[in-house]
């Protein structure tokens, strides 16, 4: 925070300002020391913390597990956490924790307070020692804290949070990958516990990199001891990234796999040394520990550099059997327990070494636990302020002794072309070359909606700001992700044909450098209209046509009029293949989805059927009419179309009468072929009718809260699938 000359003399003279005292956190406003109002005073006193600071020891146990989608059926697991090692904190996170697929729309806590239930239980003691101190969930990614009714650890500022990850299907906008997030204060140190799943699959590395910096990007805390203070003041209020705590416990299913197919070596022999006792030998492959060295991910996180305890994925569920199934994967540790300090000086060690829990066989993973003790602060506040002022002269002599210096690799991006759906990732290096630390954050741009944004949405920067100490260097790295959101409204973002952002990267006491970014972006199908669509092949002025008179292998050459080629291309695939062998658990592949754009953009090969699984179609089909500017079952004048449709929300011909008189020719004609579509599905396979709010949300697109609520938009599109047009209007 800068700070006007009139002020920074009232600070020098031990004069505080009531106004100014309210706009930082971490302390009350009566306290002249505000930690996080100035980085140079803030590391003087962390250095004198002796001279005001009394510090408890806490034991916190952290456990990760992926449940697979089980129930625990009422059970605990008595072997889950150390009955010889009781901590104050317990943080749990779990992942898979429901699965089924009408949680993505409706939200069902049964499996959360089961889960709540026996994790509870199956504490040292039972639930009666310990209380919730907090839980965030997204669908299947739980967290929870408890703290020991014994404790004299005093908690506040609690904060939640959760990030929906994955640019993939709708469904995982729902929160099929992601992360939840607590935030709090331990006495007055600051301690987040985030527990994240991220992207499946062995050629799927850039996605889960790509996850890491979304939740990092998007896990920001408003402290609540502020919010009153700024209520007239909104975009002023103070944020706190994962970087300002003192603290970070990131765990869960990170997925990270190992590279041991790039060194040839084969999945059996992976599996005899993973059950040998040199299985840590085969730590050097991990794709995690890779990507931290290069500082892709978790820049300055750490983990033990021997983990203990053979791979904990993938088994037989119910046993310690390597998996036997078809797919056969390859064992790997997938599920971590990672911690960041935000300065040397906290207090933080592993206790004793990580474990897994081999004994619960009830998920195709294992639970990881580690406990750690943390040096929690308890700052006195009249210590504090008698060596403030000593404490600012002492940051001044070192300001004035040591300017920031450093090196950029790179004073411009360029990103070239890039995709719908296809991160692409640049890196800067920055090199401090001056005789201090350096401390850089980029600044907020210009009409920024709130104090953090420092960029358009289409680019992202990990991290937004760091220090680097004296001689070091560090990679930020700048992705540029096509959202669906995106590319709505990609037109509107375009300058002279690119994609245009101007970062500013400021030195605490010293320069801005200004990096200019730019990007191609590939006009695709995705993210066009219907009648940019059309235009593709020749249009033909005719009446709909009967969908039902079709025979289900009709050549894509035969395309209806008023139906733009490459949804028919994707939904006669999908009927050709029929719904028997969609499975919608089925983990998203990123590699095939590009492989499937590029088939709709070429034309090339013309028959979609064999090029992809009927899942990754599907996903196709859903991305494109989700990615479209405006939805198929447009809203109409002052909501009148939606309106009408959920007045007969139950009355098939009152509903396709409204589409025929309403909806232009080629949202009708797409709405009826993909009716037909779900129709046939649903004959074939009876579940699949647990999709319908899926769709919902993509032809009206509606807002999902509210059909997680009301369930409407479901109904009108069930009627419709349940009566062709032909059969309801006679």
């Amino acid at each position: 925070m800068i700070l006007n000359n009139k002020k920074w003399e009232k600070r020098k003279r031990g004069v505080v300002d009531v106004k100014m005292a309210t706009t930082t956190f971490y302390t009350k406003q009566r306290c002249n020391w505000i930690e996080g109002r100035d980085a140079k005073v803030d590391e003087v006193m962390r250095e004198w913390m002796n001279k005001f600071c009394t510090f408890q020891d806490v034991k916190i146990c952290v456990s990760t597990f992926n449940v697979n989608g089980k129930a625990p059926n009422g059970g605990q697991f008595n072997r889950w956490f150390s009955k010889d090692d009781v901590a104050e904190f317990y943080a749990v996170g779990l992942q898979e924790m429901d699965l089924s697929v009408g949680t993505y729309i409706i939200d069902n806590t049964k499996k959360m307070e089961g889960w709540t239930d026996a994790i509870h239980q199956s504490l040292p003691g039972g639930r009666t020692c310990f209380n919730v101190v907090s839980s965030m969930r997204l669908v299947g990614i739980f967290v929870i804290v408890f703290q020991s009714v014994q404790s004299k650890v005093r908690v506040s500022d609690i904060n939640v949070k959760y990030v929906a990850t994955g640019i993939s299907v709708l469904v995982n906008k729902l929160g099929n990958k992601g992360g939840t997030a607590i935030s709090m204060k331990m006495n007055d140190t600051w301690v987040c516990f985030v527990n994240a799943h991220f992207a499946a699959g062995n050629n799927e590395l850039e996605r889960r990199n790509q996850d890491f910096r979304d939740i990092y990007n998007d896990c920001v805390f408003y402290p609540r001891s502020q919010q009153e203070a700024f209520r007239d003041r909104p975009l002023e209020v103070p944020v706190m990234c994962l970087y300002d705590h003192d603290v970070v416990f990131w765990f869960g299913d990170l997925n990270y796999r190992l590279n041991t197919d790039l060194h040839g070596i084969s999945n059996d022999e992976v599996r005899r040394i993973a059950s040998s006792e040199k299985f840590t030998d085969l730590l050097q492959y991990c794709q995690l520990r890779e990507q931290m060295s290069r500082g892709t991910v978790f820049k300055d996180f750490e983990e033990p550099t021997t983990l203990p305890f053979r791979p904990t994925y993938k088994y037989d569920c119910g046993t310690s059997i390597w998996d036997t199934s078809e797919k056969g994967r390859v064992p790997a540790w997938t599920d971590r327990i990672l911690t960041f300090k935000k300065y040397p000086q906290v207090g933080l060690e592993l206790i004793k070494p990580m474990e897994s829990v081999d004994s619960i066989t009830i998920s195709d993973h294992k639970p990881v636990r580690a406990l750690f003790r943390l040096a929690v602060k308890k700052i006195n506040e009249n210590g504090a302020n008698s060596v403030y002022e000593e404490a600012i002269r002492e940051a001044d002599r070192r300001a004035n002794e040591e300017l920031p210096q450093v090196q950029l690799s790179l004073n411009e991006v360029d990103f070239g072309i890039v995709n719908y759906l296809e991160p692409k990732t640049r890196s800067i290096i920055v090199q401090n070359v001056g005789k201090s630390k350096v401390r850089f954050s980029f600044k907020v741009r210009p009409n920024a909606k709130n104090n953090q944004e420092i960029c358009e949405k289409w680019l992202m920067v990990t991290p937004t700001h760091y220090q680097i100490p004296q001689g070091s260097s560090m990679e930020i790295n700048l992705t540029v992700s096509i959202s669906t959101d995106i590319v709505r409204r990609i037109q509107d973002i375009l300058r002279n044909g690119q994609l245009q952002e101007i970062l500013v990267l400021h030195l605490e006491n010293g320069r801005d450098y200004f990096i200019p970014v730019t990007a191609i972006y590939n006009n695709s199908c995705f993210g066009s209209t219907l009648d940019k669509l059309l235009t593709t092949r020749p249009r033909k002025e005719v009446n709909l046509i009967d969908f039902e008179d079709f025979a289900d292998n009709l050549p894509s050459d035969d395309c209806p009029p008023n139906i733009p080629r490459v949804i028919y291309r994707l939904v006669m695939a999908l009927r050709t293949r029929g719904a028997r062998q969609l499975n919608i658990e089925e983990e998203q592949d990123n590699e095939v989805f590009n492989r499937i754009r590029n088939a709709l953009e070429t034309g090339h090969p013309d028959d979609l059927s064999q090029l992809a699984s009927s899942y990754m179609l599907y996903s196709a089909l859903i991305r494109l009419l989700d990615s479209l500017d405006e939805p198929i079952i447009l809203e109409g004048m002052f909501k009148m179309i939606h309106k009408e449709m959920v007045k007969y929300r139950s009355d098939a011909t009152q509903l396709w009468t409204v589409v025929r008189s309403s909806l232009p020719k080629p949202n009708q004609a797409v709405l009826e072929l993909v009716c037909l579509m779900l129709r046939e599905f649903f004959s074939q396979k009876y579940e699949l009718r647990e999709q319908l709010s899926l769709w919902a949300t993509v032809l009206f697109r509606h807002d999902i809260a509210e059909e997680k609520t009301h369930g409407t938009f479901a109904t009108i599109l069930q009627t419709m699938c349940d009566y062709a047009p032909d059969v309801a209007l006679g």
